[in-house]
């Protein structure tokens, strides 16, 4: 086994993982600084992967695929929207609608974090364990600590997410593991990631009762504290494993499936 083959996927998830926290760094206006971390990663990804760096990055869509893809982010996106009307309203939020440059850089927000946390850790994860149910739900837990701390004790709210809020993260990450494990790309991840944030995060949230300001801690721990979203989030997520179960075709990448 060359040194590309050994190292080149621990060395791409170290990579991204140094890229992905520059947007922080913008400030709160710093929609704009998504789209560059996106430029770096896929500038880097070729370098460390060789000629199948696409496959290795879950960016290896057939044009029917990626049309799909197209048409299920518009879908969820639409049903975010209805949803996410009546869970402001009970959690006592008021909302200004998101700017639209703004969702355009969420877009690659969402995408940087699916080459991340699925294509690449997921990528390593299965030359180690076998079950695709373990990586899932392992990953799945990863990803929910990963905000938890992010907002404990990077953000200078110090912010502790709920059990609630942690859970609806932990379910949703189990759906977009699943989603990769399934079509081994990021297409249909991405687009329940990308079609669920454009919605909500953009925008500007106050409390309805005292019309202070809300920031991101307090607008996660709300909308996703909600009962209706951590449900939501429960069922999507057993749906994911149905559809994993059709569509499993083992643990090898895209790549070395077609060349068998």
């Amino acid at each position: 086994m060359g040194w590309r083959q050994r190292w080149a996927g621990p060395g791409a998830l170290l990579a991204v993982a140094a890229l992905l926290p520059w947007p922080l760094l913008a400030g709160p206006n710093n929609w704009w600084a998504f789209a560059p971390v996106t430029a770096a990663i896929l500038a880097v990804l070729p370098l460390l992967f060789g000629p199948g760096w696409a496959s290795r990055a879950g960016l290896d869509l057939s044009r029917r695929e990626a049309v799909s893809v197209i048409a299920v982010f518009a879908l969820i996106a639409v049903a975010s929207t209805m949803l996410l009307h009546h869970v402001y309203a009970a959690a006592g939020l008021r909302v200004d609608a998101p700017d639209v440059k703004v969702q355009a850089g969420f877009l690659f927000q969402a995408f940087n974090e699916e080459i991340f946390f699925r294509a690449l850790m997921i990528g390593v994860l299965l030359a180690y364990v076998r079950s695709a149910v373990a990586i899932s739900l392992g990953l799945a837990l990863i990803f929910a600590a990963a905000h938890f701390l992010l907002y404990r004790f990077s953000n200078p709210m110090h912010l502790a997410l709920s059990v609630a809020a942690l859970t609806t993260l932990f379910l949703a990450g189990v759906a977009m593991n699943n989603l990769y494990l399934a079509f081994r790309h990021i297409g249909f991840s991405w687009a329940l990631h990308a079609g669920w944030n454009v919605v909500w995060l953009p925008a500007a949230f106050y409390d309805a009762a005292t019309h202070a300001r809300l920031y991101e801690p307090q607008i996660f721990e709300r909308v996703l504290g909600a009962p209706s979203v951590a449900d939501l989030a429960g069922v999507v997520a057993v749906l994911s494993f149905v559809l994993l179960a059709r569509h499993s075709t083992g643990a090898a990448p895209r790549s070395q499936r077609k060349a068998r």
